[in-house]
Formats: C-alpha cells, structure tokens, sequence
C-alpha cells in the first residue's frame, strides 16, 4: 500500500485499535521491535493517565514501529508524522485506561494460560523460526511475553465487559435478511477433480483410458502429480476466479460427470471431470442464519466496543505532554524537529 492509499483509508497506525486486534501476534512481535535499545531518559513521560506514567521510552518504541509499518519515514510528510503520534500516543492511552479497568473487575492472566497461548503460538511456526523471528527483530522474549499477557488480559476484559453484554435476536437475524438478501446470495461453484502430469502425450494417452470407462479418482491416485492425487484428485468445491482463467473457463462448461479436453497450464498438463455444480442463487434464511446472526453480533460488538471504550476515557483523568510530544523526532521525515 502506497501512501496516498493509506491517506484514504485512515489510520497510518492501528495495532490495538479495536477488539480484534488486540491478541494480534504479529502486531505483538511489530511492537515490541527495538525493546531492547536503551533509553536516555528512564523516567520522562509523555503523558499520566489516572496517576500512571506513559514513559517516553515506551513512545518511541511503538513509535518507531508504527513509522515502519506505515512505509519508513522517508516516505512520511510532517503532518502524517504528527497524526502518527497522536494515534501511537492514544494506543497507549487506551491501554492503560482498559488495564485499569481491568483491575477495577479484578480480572488477571495465569501463568498457565499464557503459556498455552505461547505454545499455540509456537504451532505457526516451524522448527526454530519463532525463535529467530525473535532474535532477527531483537526482540526481547521477557517483553514479548508479558505484552501478550496484556493483550490477552484486554480480550478477557472485552469479552467480560463488552462482548458478553450484546446478543442478537432471531428477529433481528430474519429483519437483516430482509433487507439484505443480496449480499448472501450464493455464486456459482463447481466440484471438481483432476489429474495434472508434466507430458502433454502422457495426458492425451490417460484421457482415452478415461474415456474407455477406467475410474477417474483411481487413475488419478497412480499417475497425478497434484497434493490431491491421494484424495482421487478431488479439488473440491470453488467458484469463479479461484483458478486460472484457462481452468474456469473449461471445467464451468462441463456438464456433471464430464470430463474434459486435455488442458495446459503454467503449472502442466490437466484433466478434469465434473463431479457437482451449485447453481448458487438466492439462499433461504435457515441456510445462511448462523451467519447472519455473526455478522450482526460483530458490528454490534465494534459499535458497543467504541461506546465503551469512550466512557472509559471520559471517566479517566489523562495530562498530556504536549510540547515534549512536538520535539520527537523520527529521523529520515521530512520536514524539521528537535529530538529532547
């Protein structure tokens, strides 16, 4: 994304900006870079929330984050670099606000279930790669951990005392569809399975063995070379666009049980026969309800959420250090500022 993009779409900056975010790993691991360079003023704030310091040190790390994540500050204007600021500093804003909240209701994290969410984690990875991950963006795991603790703290917060507040009727299920039938109006799919080999012959020759009466899905477990050769060639169900436009074009013209021409790709040579066809249309509410009341509860979850979240921050006592705030600098922007 380029930066007159991000100017239309908003925030430059938004790791723990809403509920769904705020468990976010990789938003974790961005964050947290740099957490171990070393800070030339311990004890200097950037603003108190409720009495509790937001230290400097803290700043310019998530700073120095979001600056990269939003494209390195070479490509960053003065006025972005300030905007950035704020929503860095709000972040941080929020997140002491919400963790005060947090201890209002006396809601913590054990050790038992961090580590599980760290071993969840580690799942992602293979072999050592979430170690050096860690170690290739100098991250401290001891700081990392206990981020995660607080994200994970925040998601039970949420869900304590904003999630489990909101439901959703099937009447408002029935009324939504309504009024929105198309947006859940199935597209057309295809059951497909196919045998793929590198030789053009070799595939002409395996269609006529087809075409003779042998069983598709057992020739395709002997001589396909796909990852689905196992499952008798089976690809599944897929609607337009998924495939190359060559394979749309050939398997969406197959009557059921029909097997094709030999057809080439990039990635070889392909036979396919239609298993099933989904004619999509318009589905009825029973078939799509379980969404439906999903999507509902969703927006109703981000609105009740930013409710909250604004009740939270009227009752909170914040001082800013506003001047201190204009002197940070990010070196490579444009435009001109004093480091304090």
């Amino acid at each position: 994304m380029n930066i007159a993009q991000r100017r239309k779409k908003g925030p430059l900056y938004d790791c723990g900006r809403a509920p769904a975010v705020l468990g976010g790993v990789l938003c974790l691991l961005f964050v947290l870079s740099g957490c171990s360079a070393p800070d030339e003023s311990p004890r200097a704030d950037v603003a108190t929330v409720n009495g509790e310091k937001i230290y400097l040190r803290d700043f310019k790390k998530k700073m120095e984050r979001a600056v990269k994540l939003s494209g390195g500050s070479a490509v960053l204007e003065q006025a972005e670099i300030t905007r950035l600021k704020e929503e860095v500093l709000n972040g941080l804003i929020n997140e002491k606000v919400m963790l005060g909240r947090a201890r209002e209701l006396s809601l913590s994290v054990r050790d038992e279930e961090l580590m599980q969410k760290i071993r969840q984690i580690k799942k992602d990875y293979s072999g050592g790669s979430f170690n050096e991950i860690l170690a290739a963006e100098k991250i401290d795991y001891r700081a990392w951990r206990e981020e995660l603790r607080n994200s994970l703290l925040l998601e039970k917060l949420i869900d304590a005392d904003v999630n489990n507040r909101v439901s959703v009727t099937e009447k408002e299920g029935k009324a939504y569809f309504h009024a929105h039938r198309k947006e859940y109006a199935a597209e057309k799919r295809v059951h497909v399975a196919q045998i793929i080999v590198r030789d053009g012959k070799k595939a002409d020759d395996i269609r006529r063995r087809l075409k003779k009466g042998e069983n598709f899905g057992k020739v395709a477990r002997e001589v396909s070379i796909g990852p689905e050769a196992s499952l008798g060639g089976d690809l599944g169900f897929f609607s337009r666009g998924v495939m190359p436009e060559v394979i749309d074009k050939t398997v969406f013209s197959l009557s059921a049980g029909e097997i094709s021409r030999v057809v080439k790709s990039p990635f070889g040579y392909h036979i396919f026969k239609l298993l099933a066809r989904d004619e999509g249309g318009r589905k009825s509410f029973p078939e799509v309800k379980e969404k439906i009341l999903a999507d509902i509860k969703k927006r109703k979850e981000e609105k009740a959420y930013t409710e909250w979240l604004a009740g939270l921050r009227t009752r909170a006592v914040v001082r800013r250090k506003d001047d201190l705030l204009k002197k940070i600098s990010v070196p490579g922007a444009h435009g001109k500022s004093t480091s304090p």
